[in-house]
């Protein structure tokens, strides 16, 4: 009789084992993602992945900027994305992809906007981040870091990193002030374009912008 015991003796004994062991390490790594744990492979993947998808929307915005400037006379352009999801490396990275200069011989154009100055938004959940760019041509016009600290200025954010040609900062969420990102993200971005119109290097009257402006028709030539 003694034998069968102690073999059902450990078999009862493991599998409990076994799931707290399991149990322990999820809560411990992550508990806010209850989902599989990522391998340091999986998760070295999941992070080139994810570059791969905000070099692609930085090299396709770019060519979008570099068209609507063109088209408008635009030396400067602010915008949004969405693929880094607030991260300030992933943002900047999307930002270098806007700008990097355009392959003729690639199927696809990407980017080609480095000679036009931008500032880009990019909401997360705990922040917005922004990122301005001058070209060196215009640096003399515009001060980056100027520019970028003057837009955090209006809701509080701050700079992180200053630059001639990249400054980067972001404005923390806080939901007792209504500091949403989704809801700051607009309105500085008119900000950013206000400050570009007091040094002259932004359009007046500009039929592109209509749909971002409050001003209505005070935009419109009488």
């Amino acid at each position: 009789d003694a034998a069968p015991k102690k073999d059902a003796a450990p078999k009862k004994d493991a599998a409990p084992k076994k799931e707290g062991k399991k149990d322990k390490k999820k809560d411990g790594e992550k508990e806010e993602a209850p989902a599989a744990e990522l391998t340091p492979e999986e998760a070295e993947k999941a992070k080139k992945d994810k570059l791969k998808k905000v070099m692609k929307e930085g090299g396709k915005r770019g060519v979008e900027i570099e068209g609507a400037a063109d088209m408008g006379g635009l030396q400067f352009f602010c915008t949004s994305v969405d693929q880094p999801e607030g991260d300030l490396e992933l943002l900047e990275k999307c930002v270098e992809a806007m700008n990097a200069k355009s392959d003729p011989s690639e199927e696809e154009r990407k980017g080609g906007s480095g000679h036009i100055g931008k500032m880009v938004f990019s909401c997360g959940v705990e922040h917005l981040a922004v990122v301005a760019y001058v070209p060196e041509e215009k640096q003399t016009d515009l001060s980056c870091e100027e520019w970028l600290g003057a837009v955090l200025a209006t809701q509080g954010g701050e700079v992180l990193k200053k630059g001639a040609s990249i400054s980067v900062g972001k404005v923390k969420a806080n939901a007792d002030k209504g500091v949403f990102p989704l809801k700051i993200r607009e309105p500085m971005i008119l900000e950013a374009n206000n400050f570009l119109r007091k040094k002259g290097l932004f359009p007046e009257d500009n039929d592109d912008d209509d749909d971002e402006c409050v001003f209505g028709d005070d935009d419109f030539p009488s």
